[in-house]
């Protein structure tokens, strides 16, 4: 499922008349660029979720036959949110759902990650990209009001969402039809319900095209 329904906003006034995912990385659409990653890896069904401007896009990629694949559309009439539109999927999906936000740019393994989820026998995997930031400013440590130790300018590691994700069948059941849902919040729900949970660690190259600093990056740095 490639999610393609989002307006863009920030990405004005480029998005005015084209929806985001179209939008060209030297000469081709990013949407387009995701696709023929998958199509490497051997997927050969996929569901677009579309939105805004969504004519464009199902005049673009049509049934997938150019590609020698299945595209099938699900419309959101109003925003859901990325768990929130998997209610919109068929009742009847049997195997795990690949999920991939269609404004990221990435040269992850997709057959890694769902080896990763098989393996470990998870209920949802999630990609997490390291995201390192660097403090201009010493950092103090305090119990209460003591002094514990301080380090001067220390760099901060974290896994953010990468907004790739592996879920099983199972867990659309849970979700509410027609009702806005953001994946943090189905995460966060299920987790109290003790489904497993885990984090797939992207090292590769990984940008969220969600702005105009990062479009202009993509074109420099993609080949």
């Amino acid at each position: 499922l490639l999610m393609a329904g989002g307006r863009g906003k920030r990405l004005m006034p480029l998005t005015e008349n084209c929806p985001k995912p179209l939008l060209k990385i030297n000469g081709k659409p990013l949407l387009e660029i995701i696709l023929k990653q998958f199509i490497d890896a051997g997927i050969e069904k996929f569901y677009f979720s579309v939105c805004y401007l969504s004519e464009q896009i199902i005049d673009y990629f049509g049934d997938g036959e150019k590609w020698g694949v299945k595209i099938s559309y699900i419309h959101e009439d109003k925003p859901l949110g990325t768990a929130g539109a998997l209610t919109l999927l068929p009742k009847d999906i049997s195997d795990p759902l690949l999920i991939m936000n269609g404004d990221i740019l990435t040269k992850i393994n997709i057959n890694h990650f769902i080896n990763f989820h098989i393996n470990n026998r998870a209920d949802v995997s999630l990609s997490g990209s390291e995201y390192c930031y660097k403090s201009p400013y010493g950092v103090i440590d305090v119990d209460g009001v003591n002094f514990k130790s301080i380090i001067e300018k220390p760099t901060f590691k974290h896994y953010i969402n990468a907004g790739i994700y592996i879920i099983n069948p199972s867990i659309l059941k849970k979700i509410v039809i027609n009702e806005y849902l953001d994946m943090p919040d189905l995460l966060n729900m299920i987790l109290k319900d003790q489904h497993k949970i885990v984090v797939y660690p992207i090292y590769e190259y990984w940008l969220d095209i969600g702005k105009l600093d990062n479009l202009n990056k993509a074109k420099m740095e993609w080949d």
